[in-house]
């Protein structure tokens, strides 16, 4: 098994180019004196959750955390290694160091995946190297949080999905919600595919897959900490519109336009609209994650079930989960990174070169220029936000438009294991 796993040898050339990419993206950002300053952030509450913790306390109970239990290790570790080193650097450059770890164990995973597509060595190395660039393109916000984690859960899903191991792709997704939601939306295409092949025996073994995984993560903090536990589902779900969210930018438009007013207000540590007409917003926005997604997942049983399919089945529902969210924030480009360049074909060149395009839009305002468009008094900022979203709408569009003709058709049907 750990023999299967490992990558063949015409693999090592795109690994190891990918490799020292990542490396040489991480450390440009880390090393730019530009974007010292800015190379915080978040890591602030880390260090400061991941010392309590290592000092006994208990999250949920003694400190609020908003996030899922599942990402409490990555406070935690930082912590360790500097102790493990001898008090060696900082906290955040560990936090950096196991983020960089995460991001190299994404291309492994995402070369499993497209060996088991049929990927020329060509799309490996252009599909990896489109990956490992991404740091560099978002910058200093792709190190200072910790979205690689769940991301690299996410693509060692598909990956496991790919290799028609639906129930470990079932744990995998959990495991990702359990550090932060977004994965639980791949655990249906792992189901869709057990039915397929196992029918309610096979599937009845990947919701059990998934609901062990989230009850360890979670059962330990509902016994000792409900009430902690509760205040952090209630502060994402109670979360207003964020004023980066796509469901923002009608506001932001008819500002711009026609002079409505806005009111900001910080609120659940993010800058957000206030008002009934946002308020509504958000809640139509929750609507429409579900209709979305259900609709991704309908595309996706009515068409032909290839691998090539199964991969931008994933890619699709992640990208319409981040477009119909009320909270948009930048590291979420994070999650996209290795899931959106695994599709294959014309379309997959199109939305790479799209997604790489959006990151690189984002780092021009974000983490530079968020004062002004928290102040709401920089045009030009305002309209560089609108025309993101407007590209992410359009990455969504291209991923659940029909084929053209037979070449994205022709892949090979996933086969029963």
């Amino acid at each position: 098994m750990i023999a299967r796993a490992l990558p063949r040898s015409e693999l090592s050339g795109p690994l190891l180019a990918s490799a020292l990419v990542t490396i040489a993206a991480w450390t440009f950002i880390v090393a730019t004196p530009v974007f010292k300053h800015w190379l915080y952030g978040d890591a602030r509450y880390y260090e400061n959750w991941g010392s309590w913790m290592t000092s006994h306390q208990v999250p949920y109970r003694d400190f609020n955390v908003e996030y899922p239990p599942g990402a409490l290790p990555t406070f935690v570790a930082p912590v360790y290694l500097r102790k493990l080193t001898g008090y060696h650097g900082s906290y955040f450059f560990w936090l950096w160091f196991e983020m960089l770890i995460f991001a190299l164990l994404v291309l492994p995973l995402m070369a499993s995946a497209l060996t088991r597509l049929g990927a020329s060595r060509r799309r490996l190395y252009a599909t990896l190297c489109a990956t490992a660039i991404t740091p560099a393109l978002l910058g200093p916000v792709a190190i200072f949080h910790f979205d690689y984690v769940p991301a690299v859960l996410a693509v060692a899903a598909v990956a496991a999905l790919v290799a028609r191991r639906g129930v470990l792709a079932c744990a995998l997704a959990a495991a990702g919600a359990a550090v932060k939601v977004f994965p639980i939306v791949l655990i249906p295409f792992a189901l869709f595919e057990l039915w397929r092949y196992g029918r309610w025996r096979a599937v009845g073994k990947g919701v059990a897959a998934a609901v062990g995984v989230l009850a360890v993560a979670l059962v330990p903090f509902l016994v000792v900490a409900p009430h902690g536990l509760a205040w952090a589902v209630r502060r994402q779900l109670h979360r207003q519109l964020e004023i980066e969210s796509i469901g923002s930018s009608f506001f932001t438009v008819a500002h711009e336009l026609a002079g409505l007013h806005v009111h900001i207000v910080v609120a659940a540590a993010s800058h957000n609209f206030a008002g009934p007409g946002p308020d509504a917003m958000a809640k139509a926005l929750g609507f429409a994650t579900l209709v979305a997604l259900v609709a991704v997942y309908v595309l996706y049983l009515r068409g032909p079930r290839t691998q090539e399919r199964l991969v931008l089945g994933c890619a699709a529902a992640v990208v319409a989960y981040v477009v119909f969210s009320k909270v948009f924030s930048p590291q979420y480009l994070v999650w996209l990174a290795p899931l959106v360049p695994l599709v294959g074909g014309r379309r997959g060149l199109q939305t790479s070169v799209l997604l790489l395009a959006i990151i690189g839009m984002t780092q021009v305002f974000e983490p530079y220029h968020q004062v002004q468009y928290w102040a709401f008094d920089t045009p030009w900022v305002n309209w560089l936000v609108v025309a993101r979203n407007v590209l992410v709408v359009a990455l969504l569009a291209l991923l659940v438009r029909p084929a053209r003709g037979t070449a994205e058709a022709a892949a090979a049907t996933v086969e029963p294991p």
